[in-house]
């Protein structure tokens, strides 16, 4: 078994990519962080054995996010900001992420979830298990879900291809 350094090492970016998109504020997605491991931390540390880590670490954040998201009431937009750029490439990558921006927000908060996970390249029994959605019905969802998201895209007159 990892050890709790090599776990968080291993899993920190990813899970904070996660929040950050869920929960679009820099501070909260520390805070959610900081929580998170914590908790881990602290279940492993007492004897729990977690069999696999990076599945209960998505679980727990998107959970914490959901929690996040009650208690603020919105969803709030990151505008990050990416490599550096400059002149038009900047002005292009900031629209660009202004449009699917405004397209996601538009999603419901599980449609942001199963959103948020597909684009971090999990498989759908992964997907299955972090959103809690039955692995049947993970591909037609997620079909949906992309089908609206090109809808709203397609309103702010972008096209996908």
């Amino acid at each position: 078994m990892n050890s709790f350094e090599e776990i968080y090492a291993e899993n920190y970016r990813t899970m904070f990519r996660v929040a950050a998109r869920m929960v679009g504020n820099i501070e909260d997605v520390s805070d959610i962080l900081q929580e998170i491991f914590i908790d881990f931390f602290n279940k492993t540390s007492s004897g729990k054995i977690i069999q696999h880590p990076k599945s209960w670490l998505y679980r727990a954040t998107v959970n914490k996010c959901i929690d996040n998201h009650r208690s603020k009431k919105n969803l709030q937009d990151l505008d990050s900001a990416g490599s550096i750029q400059t002149g038009t490439e900047l002005v292009e990558a900031r629209e660009l992420n202004e449009i699917i921006l405004i397209a996601f927000s538009k999603l419901k908060p599980e449609e942001k979830l199963l959103a948020t996970v597909y684009s971090e390249g999990l498989s759908y029994k992964e997907i299955s298990e972090v959103t809690g959605i039955k692995f049947s019905s993970v591909g037609k969802m997620l079909s949906r879900t992309l089908k609206k998201m090109e809808i709203e895209l397609k309103k702010q007159k972008y096209e996908l291809y």
